[in-house]
Formats: C-alpha cells, structure tokens, sequence
C-alpha cells in the first residue's frame, strides 16, 4: 500500500515536474515572441518619432522662413513706402512751390497792371487839370488871339491830305467845335478848304467849347480830325510819358 502511494506521489511529482517545463519552454517562446514583438514596435515607434521630429524640425524651419521673408517683404515694403511717401511729399511741396510763386506772380502782375493804370489816370487827370489850368489862366483876348493864328495854321496845313482818305459819299454836313465863334472870314476860309479837299459842298454844324483853349475839332462822318491845343498839349504829354 505504501509503495502504491510513494509510486503516486514520485508520479505525480514528475507529471507536475514535466508540465512545469512544458510550461515553462511554451511560456518562454511566449514571452520571446513578445519581446520580440515588443521591441519591433519600439523600434517603429522611434522610428515615427524620429520622423514626427524630423517634420517637426522641417515645419519649424520652414515657418521660420516664412516669417523672415514676410519680416523681409515688410520691411522692404515699409522701406518703398516711405520712398514714395517722401517723394510724394516733394512732389507736393513743389507743387505747393510753383502755386505760391504763381499767385505771388499774379499778384505782381496785378499789382503792376494797376500800378500803370494808376499811373495813366493820375497823367490823364494831370493833361486835363495843365489844359483847364492853361485855360482859365490864360486872358481871353490873348486866347483867342492865339485861336485865330492857330486856325489860320490848320486851314493851311493840316487838310492836306485829307483828299487821301476815303471819306463816305452823300456827306454835305461837317461838324465844327470851335474854341471861339468862328468869324465869317474863318468860316469861308474853313468851308472853301473842306469843298476844296473833298471834291463837294459842305455845310458846317458849328459849336462852340472853350475847353478846347483854342483851334478846331472837325468830324466829318466817322472820322475826327482834332486840331486843338487841348489835344496837342495832351499828345506831348504822352510822348514825354
């Protein structure tokens, strides 16, 4: 009975001992593959890690190049817009420039042209004021003295060309401003030397205007023939000027 149960036991021992290493080979190839599988997948997950690096560093390098050329671009930008701003600014303050000188031109010229306008008013008023101060100067017997040698003059020379001109036809009436009433011997003389010049009769349409100091104004149509002192003291006066 004894040796029965020590057979069982020394049976069951190596039952137990063999299973054990059945067990233990088939667990080790077990735990071999799973290492194995393991360190597969280490080597793989450092290997996409490495990769992930690798596009990390490359999206890191590559957005750094895009700030520098954007950091480049704006200031290069900046850089041109400023140019054109200071040019545009010069632009301005030239224009800004020739306007200012063109108005204070204008001006000059304004103030020129008034100046002379000024200027032939105050010779103009000045020729009238000598002739009106000549005239109420002047004694009146020894103005129209002086009328009647100058009407002797002008009848004598100053219609000499008169033939010349063209004069319009069916005129019969002269108009005459006289310093002084004409005598009947001045106006014969007058009325032959203007029938004489112009190849008919004339009637004349006489006036009289002291203002004239002395000598005659004759307006024959549209044409004025002044032959007084008052017009010949203002034709000196604008020579002298």
């Amino acid at each position: 009975m004894i040796a029965v149960m020590i057979t069982v036991v020394i049976v069951t021992i190596l039952f137990f001992g063999g299973m054990i290493v059945f067990m233990k080979k088939y667990f080790g190839r077990e735990v071999t593959s799973a290492i194995s599988h393991l360190d597969k997948q280490a080597v793989e997950y450092a290997q996409k890690e490495e990769a992930v690096k690798k596009q990390y560093e490359d999206a890191k390098r590559q957005s750094q190049e895009i700030i520098a050329n954007a950091q480049k671009d704006a200031q290069q930008q900046k850089e041109e817009t400023l140019k054109q701003a200071h040019a545009d600014k010069e632009k301005i303050v030239g224009e800004a420039h020739q306007q200012a000188e063109e108005v204070i031109k204008q001006a000059d010229n304004a103030r020129l042209a008034l100046l002379n306008e000024l200027e032939q008013k105050i010779n103009e008023r000045a020729v009238v004021k000598s002739s009106q101060l000549l005239a109420s100067a002047l004694p009146d017997d020894l103005k129209e003295e002086i009328h009647a040698k100058w009407l002797v003059n002008l009848v004598e020379s100053s219609f000499e060309n008169l033939d010349r001109l063209k004069i319009p036809g069916g005129l019969t009436e002269v108009s005459v401003v006289s310093a002084f009433a004409l005598s009947d011997s001045q106006r014969k003389a007058l009325v032959s030397k203007l029938t004489e010049k112009l190849g008919f009769k004339v009637t004349l349409n006489e006036q009289v205007d002291p203002a004239i100091i002395a000598g005659l104004v004759v307006t024959i149509g549209s044409l004025c023939l002044d032959g007084s002192l008052r017009f010949k003291i203002q034709e000196v006066a604008r020579g002298e000027r």
